[in-house]
């Protein structure tokens, strides 16, 4: 068995692996099939780019997207690493020269997209050059019961019919156990041995906020992390636009993100924020995976994601670095029916089945009052014994509950009156005692409950009501009007023959505190060596990351190395980043010491 610290020192810049890492190289190393489940910023690509260097032979790598291959090609390169990739984003004579190379036997990986891999003639290139193995990325794609099904996926278990001793890695941050067991049979994996790292991503703060006036929730967040680099993420391409431009509209830099604006606007957009052109990007769950930037140090989801594997993997674009970033969640129960309208236009009533058992745990998720982190673990399979993990809301916010008794009868009593032929904001309106038209067009002013409620303003009604509804009391028609009426289960309470409990309704705040001391850091030095990072980013026409991670440079701004063999210590420097770097960054060490 090679030695595989040397390469992982002089390439990666690491002289300690993360958890499973080696025990996963290994097994790539003895030539068998392999499965890792890993969160995102667990180290992946290191599983499966390491055996690639110390094995004879190119290591082909089955990636989804294609700016995310670039991405980790640049990265690759910087290490001095021999790694090309071959898609439709090439021109021909460039696709050629890559080709060339394959067959000379001088790549370590090349990254292609799925739809490559399966074309009849690339296959019979491949079987003319020596393949040590097969990375098979985001493998969950190959899943029906993934969150991110892609047909062409599907044709992967062509590489056990072409290539059978040829070992197959599959790797992925997020699958259930049946997806799991899917992946593995569409691949036909034999005896694959399965590394299923933590789903815990530690440095992630999880807060779910009720939605109420959410321009300024968002404005003043972004307020409090001026130059942050954050993600939003909205239901629809509209949102998305009107978001976006209320944004830009606050002098916040921020842009959109979306399948509606063409290819070139959409590359603009994600390069601006990966070279930190921009600090925000407001988009659809079709911007994320493609890119491979570490300091995303917020994700909010504007709307409520489709399912908790989606939300898992949203948040899971924040703190790649390992450093602390939040991930917020503005519940409103009102969103799941834009969710149910697009589940009803699915043709297979299993999918239908499958949708809303998904939809119906992120409800559930957003509601709960126990430990977010231990729910996620759980939904993934996995035992955990976090009770209070010190950095979700349910564990750091004292949650009151109230005797909601006389609240709630008067919302039955109000809805009984309307006969199942209004939805919630009308109910809110008679309330609150509102002189709105449509109140005074239906006489509903003439309502013995209309302007009853005085100790409850409209945001923390709906919230009751919305916990009404999840609790079975009341029922909401599923369709666009959303008209809501009683149940039989309603008729106790509102014949006061039980009382009801619930968590009392509260205005919170976005803000939060990092729990994470950086006390040992010299935040000028920091923005000083950001700034110097970006100058060279730009320069050589690079997002700034794949110069130097902010983990690297907060380190630098910790230990203040003082030359080269100090500098060599800093996390993530490796041969190739010490020549090419060591010396610009020192000097600028050097440069702000003498000033102060």
């Amino acid at each position: 068995m090679p030695d595989i610290y040397p390469s992982l020192q002089k390439y990666f810049g690491y002289s300690t692996f993360r958890p499973l890492q080696e025990d996963i190289i290994t097994r790539i190393l003895e030539k068998k099939d392999t499965f890792v489940l890993m969160p995102t910023g667990g180290g992946k690509s290191l599983c499966y780019q390491l055996p690639s260097l110390v094995l004879d032979g190119t290591t082909i790598v089955i990636s989804p997207l294609i700016s995310l291959m670039k991405d980790q090609v640049d990265v690759l390169k910087q290490n001095g690493i021999a790694a090309e990739y071959l898609n439709s984003s090439l021109q021909p004579a460039q696709q050629h020269e890559v080709l060339q190379k394959l067959k000379n036997k001088e790549l370590s990986l090349l990254y292609v997209a799925p739809e490559r891999l399966v074309q009849e003639n690339f296959l019979d290139v491949l079987k003319t050059v020596p393949i040590n193995f097969f990375a098979i990325d985001e493998a969950h794609c190959i899943s029906q019961w993934g969150h991110d099904f892609r047909p062409e996926y599907r044709k992967l278990n062509l590489i056990r019919n072409y290539f059978p001793d040829r070992p197959i890695v599959a790797l992925t941050a997020t699958a259930t156990p049946q997806v799991k067991e899917d992946i593995i049979e569409r691949l036909k994996l034999q005896q694959a041995k399965t590394f299923q790292a933590s789903f815990n991503r530690p440095n992630l703060s999880y807060t779910v906020i009720p939605k109420d006036n959410p321009y300024d929730q968002l404005s003043e967040y972004i307020a409090k992390h001026q130059g942050e680099s954050g993600i939003i993420y909205c239901q629809s391409r509209a949102t998305v636009e009107t978001v976006a431009s209320y944004l830009q509209q606050q002098n916040i830099k921020a842009l959109p993100y979306h399948a509606g604006l063409s290819d070139e606007e959409r590359s603009q957009n994600q390069e601006k924020f990966i070279r930190e052109d921009t600090d925000i990007i407001v988009a659809t769950i079709a911007f994320g995976m493609g890119i491979d930037k570490p300091n995303v140090r917020f994700v909010i989801h504007y709307n409520l994601p489709k399912t908790l594997e989606h939300y898992y993997q949203e948040t899971g674009r924040a703190g790649r670095d390992g450093l602390p970033s939040e991930c917020i969640l503005l519940f409103n129960f009102a969103d799941r029916f834009a969710h149910e309208r697009f589940i009803r236009e699915k043709e297979s009533e299993q999918e239908k089945l499958v949708a809303i058992q998904q939809l119906n745990k992120v409800i559930e998720f957003s509601q709960s009052t126990i430990c977010r982190r231990a729910q996620l673990l759980r939904y993934f399979g996995e035992e955990t014994d976090i009770h209070n993990c010190a950095s979700c809301d349910n564990c750091t916010v004292v949650r009151e509950t109230f005797d909601a008794t006389i609240i709630a009868q008067k919302i039955l009593s109000t809805i009984y009156h309307l006969k199942g032929k209004f939805g919630i904001a009308q109910v809110v309106n008679i309330l609150l005692g509102s002189k709105a038209q449509k109140i005074l067009d239906y006489n509903h002013h003439k309502l013995s409950t209309y302007g009853i409620v005085t100790d409850y303003d409209r945001n923390q009604i709906k919230t009751i009501i919305y916990a009404l509804i999840h609790g079975g009391y009341i029922q909401q028609s599923q369709d666009e009007y959303g008209v809501i009426g009683l149940t039989e289960k309603s008729i106790p309470l509102l014949k006061n023959q039980e009382k009801i409990e619930l968590v009392k309704p509260a205005k919170m705040s976005v803000s939060k505190n990092k729990k994470v001391d950086e006390s040992t850091i010299n935040p000028d030095l920091f923005n000083t060596l950001r700034i110097l990072r970006k100058r060279l980013a730009d320069d050589a026409n690079l997002p700034p990351y794949i110069i130097f991670s902010d983990a690297s440079l907060k380190d630098m701004a910790a230990h203040i190395p003082q030359n080269k063999t100090e500098f060599r210590t800093i996390k993530g420097v490796g041969d190739m980043k010490l020549e090419a770097y060591g010396d610009i960054f020192l000097k600028k060490i050097k440069e702000y010491l003498g000033k102060k």
